[in-house]
């Protein structure tokens, strides 16, 4: 592995980091609140905040575990991606443009993965049942538009600049 190549695999995690950050703060922020709970909910627990609080907590880990579970599927898989086109790199732009069906196939995946880890840790699990009818939902489309986002933009930003046409949008990060 070329020190090139690990320098970009970094690049990777600290764009897929900082999404992550973001994620976080979203979730903590916007739906770890007394109204991400279902109303019936509410009404059995009469309003105790420490047992709305035990909850709250379930849900933001499920929520979390999910996004950065997805987060991290997304970063191996463009790191994944830059080394193939590292161990067989392009010569010329019509065999750069060939790369687009990993690059695309690995995006796929990531987002299979996102939906897959959404779906059992909130979607399709028992705390669904527990959650105001838009949390899971929101939740789950928030994860997944951000790992695609992640794959996207940490590929774009650190393909090399003779593999950016592969990318999508890739030229706007030079090359």
């Amino acid at each position: 592995m070329s020190s090139n190549l690990i320098t970009r695999m970094l690049g990777v995690l600290g764009v897929h980091a900082a999404i992550g950050a973001l994620y976080w703060a979203v979730v903590e922020f916007c739906f770890a609140k007394q109204k991400s709970l279902a109303p019936d909910l509410i009404e059995r627990l009469d309003g105790d905040p420490s047992r709305i609080s035990a909850y709250l907590e379930e849900m933001t880990r499920e929520v979390l575990l999910a996004g950065i579970g997805g987060l991290l599927v997304s970063a191996v898989l463009a790191c994944l991606w830059l080394v193939l086109i590292d161990r067989n790199p392009p010569i010329g732009d019509k065999s750069a443009r060939g790369k687009r069906g990993s690059w695309a196939g690995l995006m796929i995946l990531a987002l299979v993965a996102a939906v897959g880890l959404f779906c059992a840790k909130v979607v399709l699990a028992p705390i669904a049942t527990l959650l105001a009818a838009s949390v899971p939902v929101n939740a789950a489309g928030l994860g997944v538009i951000l790992v695609a986002l992640g794959y996207w933009l940490s590929t774009a930003a650190f393909a090399p600049a003779s593999t950016k046409v592969a990318v999508p949008g890739g030229g706007l990060f030079g090359g």
